[in-house]
């Protein structure tokens, strides 16, 4: 693993209803010397790019599941979910809900199919 990097690479989904066709990944890059787990991931790309949506939990505990993403094509909890300096990480909406904007899920409405 390169942890000399300093760096995390990230490619994130990015979904606006208002525009569906445009539907694809951004790539950000975040400096870290340290671990991030998922949930600080997407803090440090909404505070790159405010119209970045995301959900960040409120527990940190892995309990309330409000931060739930796909992470390199696994459902996982963002808040303990750990990514390493020099890694790159792609994020997705939870494949299991109805997307409302990037990452963003409506937990009401589970995927159809």
């Amino acid at each position: 693993m390169e942890q000399a990097s300093g760096k995390i690479h990230i490619k994130a989904y990015r979904f606006d209803p208002a525009n569906p066709d445009q539907a694809g990944f951004q790539s950000y890059t975040v400096p870290t010397a340290e671990p991030l787990s998922v949930m600080a991931l997407m803090a440090e790309i909404h505070a790159l790019d405010e119209t970045f949506a995301c959900r960040t939990s409120t527990c940190f505990k892995g309990q309330c599941g409000s931060c739930l993403v796909r992470v390199n094509g696994r459902d996982a909890l963002g808040c303990v979910t750990m990514v390493q300096p020099g890694e790159t990480v792609t994020l997705e909406p939870h494949s299991k809900y109805r997307v409302v904007r990037d990452l963003v899920v409506d937990f009401s409405q589970p995927q159809e199919g």
